[in-house]
């Protein structure tokens, strides 16, 4: 079964070097400049994963983030944060939601691991 994942992130080398790491035949990458994009995406889509950056125009990623877990279809859904920023320098209240997080650099290997588990099955 293919599993369809949404990547926000207003870098447009991050956006495709991520996709490149992802390329799967079983694996959709749907890769949006921004919160705002990946929350309209969200709403029309279903979705097995998110990743995404926290800074962004229109709508950062913790914003993001909320707004996703209010969405009835997507309530439960796996968000992984790939940010240059450490989860430590947000407290709990604001990580609320966030299921991993990987700082900027990623290790490719690293990525892929942390996307197959968080993939439901």
């Amino acid at each position: 079964m293919n599993k369809t994942i949404v990547h926000a992130d207003d870098s447009a080398s991050v956006r495709r070097w991520v996709a490149e790491q992802l390329t799967d035949p079983k694996l959709k990458v749907i890769s949006v400049a921004d919160g705002e994009a990946a929350l309209d995406v969200l709403k029309e889509s279903p979705c097995d994963l998110l990743l995404t950056d926290l800074e962004m125009p229109n709508l950062d990623g913790l914003a993001l983030v909320a707004a996703v877990r209010d969405l009835p279809m997507h309530r439960f859904l796996p968000v992984l944060v790939l940010s240059c920023r450490h989860p430590g320098e947000f407290d709990a209240q604001h990580r609320r939601g966030v299921t991993g997080w990987l700082v900027k650099p990623i290790e490719p290997e690293n990525l892929r691991r942390w996307v197959k588990r968080l993939l439901p099955r």
